[in-house]
């Protein structure tokens, strides 16, 4: 503790800001998440997220942080599991899968497909003097000045605040800054990830192996790419978990590679998610995987507690989107086309549905339409659901002929 507490007070964390203002208390938090009070470590996880990855960005703070929060994982103190690390954790989880979590979100914060390069025209804009950078940078953060949630009693904000807010080329040079100096803790993430890959807890090893893939991206850590693949593959064939299976078919596909032998695993959700590689497109294996999901949309949404890698909506819409960039008859897709017109509403249509009702109805529908089997099911099914991309009244009329 004496040496992490010496280690701590070497940085001027008062030079340093997260999201609420000045990073002054960023050692007392790092020191809870090492010490022996289940809140105070539950505590500092929520200061992770909301201090320094306040909505998933990044501040002047947040690289020396999280420089910590990755070695903390080989303390023993984090090997523990909290109860409600966050509001809305449904359970007690290990603590190290939750800051494996975030350090994952901290890695895609990093933007690692832009270069350097841009980023450092960005911190060093051509024609600003760096003289007045930080001389807007050093009164904007003397303003002690907070927003008043109440109109009444609220004070207008410092000329100073205002000036910084309303300078794009300032707020875009120090942005940047901080993305290259975060980018520089990357490898110390995929370090201290790597070993919980073979972790005892599904948990942790979903975590670890996707902040490990997700720092791949970074231009020190290409020659660490094969042998991560072997290491999550070789996983896969072990793993008991289907939730840990899926999250490695997404894996090595955004790693580029072919989730083969989990394309036929004996989970339909592991299938599915294999299914989504770009390589498959055409293989029948993964059509048929993919509509045998969607066959029963809401059942996919839920067979895993938690988003997988990539994944930002339902998890059927990943599946539809694929399926139906994919199709080119509607027979082949109508069971998927059916179970969407089960779930789909008015919000989502777009998202899942309207795609396939595109590939089923081509052409605009007439009184002289004559519908296949396989469109009237389609339409029976949009009208029954209370889908109504044509007139209602011709629908029924067709369906009636």
């Amino acid at each position: 503790m004496d040496s992490l507490l010496e280690t701590l007070m070497r940085i001027d964390w008062d030079s340093l800001d997260h999201a609420y203002g000045r990073a002054s208390d960023a050692p007392g938090q790092l020191l809870a998440l090492v010490g022996d009070d289940p809140e105070a470590q539950s505590a500092a996880v929520g200061y992770l997220d909301g201090a320094m990855l306040h909505q998933g960005s990044v501040c002047s703070a947040t690289g020396p942080f999280i420089r910590f929060v990755a070695a903390a994982l080989a303390d023993p103190a984090t090997d523990v599991v909290v109860e409600d690390v966050l509001p809305w954790d449904a359970e007690p989880r290990p603590l190290r899968a939750a800051l494996l979590e975030y350090l994952a979100i901290f890695v895609e914060a990093c933007d690692l497909m832009r270069s350097d390069e841009e980023l450092l025209r960005e911190a060093h804009p051509a024609g600003r003097d760096e003289a007045d950078l930080q001389r807007i940078r050093d009164a904007a953060r003397a303003c002690d000045w907070t927003l008043d949630p109440d109109p009444a009693t609220r004070t207008p904000p410092p000329a100073a605040l205002l000036e910084a807010a309303g300078d794009t080329g300032y707020r875009k040079a120090m942005a940047a800054r901080d993305l290259l100096a975060c980018r520089e803790v990357v490898p110390d993430v995929h370090a201290a990830a790597l070993p919980l890959i073979t972790a005892a807890e599904p948990a942790v090893r979903i975590a670890a192996m996707t902040a490990a893939a997700y720092c791949l991206d970074h231009e020190a850590l290409g020659h660490a790419r094969a042998a991560l693949i072997e290491l999550i593959t070789d996983t896969a064939v072990v793993s008991p978990d289907p939730a840990e299976r899926a999250t490695i078919a997404c894996l090595l596909t955004s790693l580029g590679e072919l989730p083969e032998q989990l394309l036929s695993d004996p989970h339909p959700g592991v299938r599915a998610c294999a299914a989504l590689a770009p390589g498959f497109a055409g293989d029948p294996r993964a059509t048929s995987a993919l509509v045998a999901a969607l066959e029963n949309p809401q059942e996919a949404d839920h067979w895993f507690d938690r988003h997988l890698p990539g994944q930002e909506g339902w998890l059927h819409f990943d599946l539809a989107r694929t399926l139906a960039e994919r199709a080119d008859d509607l027979d082949t897709v109508l069971p998927a086309a059916l179970g969407l017109a089960t779930l789909s509403f008015t919000l989502d249509y777009r998202n899942d549905l309207a795609p396939f009702v595109a590939l089923a109805f081509p052409e605009p529908l007439t009184e002289h339409t004559v519908l296949t089997p396989a469109q009237r099911a389609l339409l029976a099914a949009l009208l029954e659901h209370r889908h109504l991309p044509f007139d209602e009244t011709l629908c029924r009329r067709l369906l009636d002929s």
